[in-house]
């Protein structure tokens, strides 16, 4: 090979390695964006009334995927219950744990809820307990027709 061969080919790899470099830069720029959308655009409260009766779920840390906040059922003829949820968001369904204090005892269950235009809806399905925690028993067997619809507010309960 001459000189100049050389000095191609030498140019192309060059051009090749800043191209892989810089496609890399590009891909994790563009995977923190789609990250701080994913705060931005779900952390907050979702509420629902029906006659006197308000539930919230707020949203209060995204970190990547995992997300942490509170849910509250306030019924107006039975015992409320509130606690923390802990979960992960794939983008359509956030599913993790509810932990809550009811009738003077901690209990776990497993929720899931579907993104909408507006917020969330909670599925709803056959339940099981397992260990201390109460899960589905069929999860591809949830359904979100007749779940509780949480919109979005600028507004949290206290």
């Amino acid at each position: 090979m001459s000189v100049k061969q050389n000095l191609f080919a030498l140019s192309i790899l060059l051009t090749g390695l800043y191209s892989c470099t810089q496609s890399k830069q590009d891909s994790s720029a563009s995977n923190q964006a789609a990250a701080d959308s994913t705060e931005t655009s779900i952390k907050g409260c979702y509420l629902y009334t029906v006659n006197k009766d308000t539930f919230q779920l707020a949203i209060t840390a995204v970190n990547k995927n995992d997300i942490e906040g509170s849910i509250i059922y306030n019924f107006s003829e039975k015992d409320d219950s509130k606690g923390t949820f802990n979960g992960h968001f794939d983008g359509k369904i956030l599913k993790g744990d509810y932990t809550f204090q009811s009738e003077g005892s901690t209990s776990v269950r497993e929720v899931i809820f579907k993104k909408t235009q507006t917020g969330f809806v909670e599925g709803t399905g056959e339940v099981k307990v397992v260990g201390n925690k109460a899960v589905f028993s069929k999860p591809e067997s949830i359904s979100y027709e007749n779940g509780i619809a949480f919109t979005k507010s600028e507004t949290c309960l206290p």
